[in-house]
């Protein structure tokens, strides 16, 4: 009979211990680990005795997700101030750039520019231990998400107006770029790259339609997601950012394709038709050939100096058109899968997406100097601390 207090006392221990296993409190490591399965952001709040580790549910990103994307936006928005800043003082202090088509490359390292500056106002919100936005109003955060929307789409409109620029320099009368291209009209283009922009941001929350502020899904300076005609005012922002200066790039560009494939393909047959005279032994009195020949050299040698002026101007437009296409292109590899996740509502990899487009703000400047005729010496000059009064 002594089995029997044995297996009561066994049982009252068991009940004890599943009673104090029910009644125990969730740590933050086991809460932490019972929903790795669901991406969030770690909030740090601290006590007088410890520090303990908060979950937020509203955030798509992990915390290290979110310090290293602060960390890369930071960054790729330093060296693209540096950058562009520096293609800014290379026209300012050269003459040659001071041409039309400049006017769009600066005005595409301003929009970059205020892009990053704007966005540096979202990297406080990325790595703080806050439920919402770190300062005390959101006004900043409205003003920088404002301008960061207007800012991108200003480059896309730059970037626009530059192979428009490029393809009526190549393709149309020289009197056609010259009626088009007047101070006034340039200014006026370079106020309508800004103008359509920030109506498109700036109406819609006005009358209701989407909002700007804190965004505590992705915990940046942006449009609020939450907001009941969100979709709408994304559906604003896709149409007047993309679909217009996509096409006039691409429409552009392929205009440029064929011309020049036209023009060397006619250079090529006056090249051969010239070479089958060539071998045409001329016939009549020696001294009638003679003149002939001399005039012939006279005439050369005026127009030599034009001839070959000409000739450098024109594989220079054609190296700068060059040049400039690769950073029309390098913006849309960079900008499209920012808006492809826009559209599709794939909001769980847009900050990667944004750290794409900032790098085209980088990548520019690089390109300028690389292979740009005119901009490229003048670039690795200011680098090397050597651009002379000569050029200014």
């Amino acid at each position: 009979m002594e089995d029997g207090p044995t297996v009561i006392n066994s049982t009252m221990e068991v009940d004890m211990n599943a009673t104090i296993q029910t009644t125990t409190v969730d740590t933050p490591a086991d809460i932490l680990n019972s929903s790795a399965d669901k991406p969030t952001a770690l909030l740090v709040t601290k006590n007088s005795s410890n520090s303990s580790l908060l979950l937020s549910d509203e955030t798509l990103y992990t915390f290290p997700e979110l310090v290293f994307c602060a960390v890369g936006f930071s960054i790729l928005i330093v060296v693209s101030l540096v950058g562009n800043i520096l293609v800014l003082v290379a026209v300012a202090r050269t003459k040659k750039l001071q041409n039309v088509t400049n006017v769009f490359v600066v005005n595409l390292s301003v929009s970059d520019c205020l892009s990053g500056v704007a966005f540096l106002w979202s990297i406080p919100g990325m790595v703080s231990a806050t439920s919402g936005y770190p300062l005390a109003t959101d006004v900043p955060c409205i003003a920088s998400a404002a301008l960061v929307f207007i800012a991108v789409s200003c480059s896309l409109n730059s970037l626009a107006y530059i192979a428009l620029n490029r393809c009526i320099l190549i393709t149309r009368p020289k009197e056609t770029y010259q009626w088009l291209y007047t101070p006034k009209k340039t200014a006026l283009m370079v106020l309508v790259a800004w103008l359509v922009p920030f109506c498109a941001i700036v109406v819609p929350p006005l009358v209701g339609v989407g909002d700007l502020g804190f965004d505590p899904q992705s915990r940046t300076c942006t449009d609020i997601d939450t907001h009941p005609r969100a979709a709408t005012y994304d559906k604003v922002q896709f149409g007047v950012f993309y679909p217009l200066p996509l096409i006039a790039i691409v429409v552009s560009y392929i205009l440029i394709w064929r011309y020049i494939k036209k023009h060397f393909k006619k250079r090529r047959q006056k090249l051969s038709r010239s070479a089958q005279t060539s071998t045409v032994m001329p016939s009549g009195p020696l001294s009638s050939v003679s003149m002939l020949d001399l005039d012939d050299t006279i005439r050369r040698g005026t127009h030599r100096c034009q001839l070959g002026s000409l000739r450098r101007n024109k594989t220079d437009q054609l190296a700068i058109t060059k040049n400039l296409f690769v950073v029309v292109f390098a913006f849309i590899v960079c900008f499209t899968p920012l808006a492809v996740m826009v559209v599709s509502k794939s909001n769980r990899f847009q900050l990667y997406g944004g750290l794409m487009l900032f790098l085209s703000g980088c990548i520019n400047p690089l390109i300028y100097a690389a292979k740009h005729p005119h901009f490229g010496p003048v670039l690795r000059a200011l680098v090397r601390c050597r651009c002379s009064s000569d050029e200014v």
